[in-house]
């Protein structure tokens, strides 16, 4: 004789919860722990908790570092309290399959990170959430019995349509680019098709080659809420400073084999790049200490090899909603609904190999 429980939240998606972004006030989760009782029993202990933390490697450029852990949420809410009707201290639940609801408050849900970016490239910080239900009978000896789940916090991602980004270079009497990609990702897209127009005004600029790749950057600067042990952490504000950038996708090259001047006037290069869902983190900008962004990496190579290369980053966001492959496949490059990027970066060749050389402390 016993009795078993388990946790349902009220959440499209089991234990994924869409965080809020409203400042001023909590997000409230609901649900209920359903028990499975073989005869009717009285419990003196019902709680649902969330638990959320985390760890982070202090001083992680020097030899003196120190594990910093610290609490991002801690709520507990008392359903012995909320459902005792008679003041008895207990509750009382029929034999069968009984509810006991519940609502918990996430505090200061639009200061929590997501848990889809603890895939950061990087051991040096990391977090989850949990939430937990106790029960225990109302016997002397009777032990409080414990069910827990992983918590899964997603942050909203604005959309900004399905508008194509187009990026356009025009240097009279040299030569003219123009590339257009979708300006938005979801996760479970295995695959970003681009389309460049080229045309070289003279043969001192003929395209030898083209290249194409999505870099994730990724920039952490935690700073702890209190003191830790370690020297220049004596005092709240210890920082946890991590700043990444990783390919996640695959690196297409696309040469001009014939040797042709009119390479990519005529007929578009497409490009067919593929992702790596297994690395792939949606966009982050909700945070001042937490900022993952994504670029798609375009690159002109001259047959002139005196010619330095043009770089350009073309911003992109990625989604946390995931797309099935079916839909993935339709996300072609359209030739209308277009708009100009104005912000296109385009780097030096010192830039880029900088920028290349900015990753993890680990893999220095």
């Amino acid at each position: 004789m016993g009795y078993s429980f388990d946790i349902e939240l009220d959440t499209e998606q089991p234990f994924i919860v869409e965080l809020e972004m409203a400042e001023y006030n909590a997000q409230t989760i609901s649900g209920a722990i359903v028990v499975k009782l073989d005869r009717a029993e009285q419990f003196k202990v019902a709680t649902i908790a969330i638990h959320g933390h985390i760890g982070a490697m202090l001083n992680i450029d020097t030899s003196d570092q120190a594990l910093a852990r610290e609490d991002l949420i801690e709520t507990t809410v008392d359903l012995i309290a909320a459902n005792d009707t008679e003041g008895r201290g207990t509750i009382q639940l029929d034999s069968g399959e009984q509810y006991i609801p519940f609502r918990i408050d996430l505090p200061r849900s639009g200061d929590l990170p997501p848990t889809l970016i603890n895939k950061l490239d990087t051991p040096y910080i990391d977090w989850k959430y949990e939430i937990h239900a106790s029960l225990c009978r109302d016997y002397f000896f009777s032990a409080t019995r414990v069910v827990k789940h992983d918590l899964v916090l997603r942050r909203p991602i604005p959309s900004s349509g399905d508008d194509m980004l187009t990026t356009s270079v025009d240097q009279p009497g040299q030569y003219r680019s123009k590339l257009s990609t979708p300006g938005r990702l979801v996760l479970g897209q295995d695959r970003l098709l681009a389309k460049a127009e080229l045309k070289a005004r003279s043969k001192s600029y003929m395209i030898r080659e083209l290249d194409c790749s999505v870099i994730q950057i990724e920039d952490v600067d935690y700073r702890t809420k209190r003191g830790h042990p370690i020297a220049n952490a004596g005092v709240p504000g210890a920082s946890c400073q991590v700043n990444a950038s990783r390919l996640v996708s695959s690196h297409v090259v696309m040469p001009n084999t014939e040797g042709d001047l009119d390479f990519g006037r005529y007929t578009p290069i497409e490009f067919d790049i593929r992702l790596d869902n297994d690395q792939l983190i949606p966009t982050e900008h909700g945070l001042g200490w937490l900022q993952i962004s994504h670029v798609l990496r375009y690159t002109i190579h001259f047959m002139d090899m005196n010619l330095a290369p043009l770089i350009s980053e073309v911003p992109l966001f990625v989604g946390n909603e995931v797309l099935s492959k079916e839909k993935a496949a339709l996300m072609k490059p359209q030739k209308s609904a277009a708009r100009l990027v104005a912000d296109l970066k385009i780097a030096k060749p010192d830039d880029h190999e900088n920028a290349s050389r900015a990753s993890t402390p680990e893999a220095e």
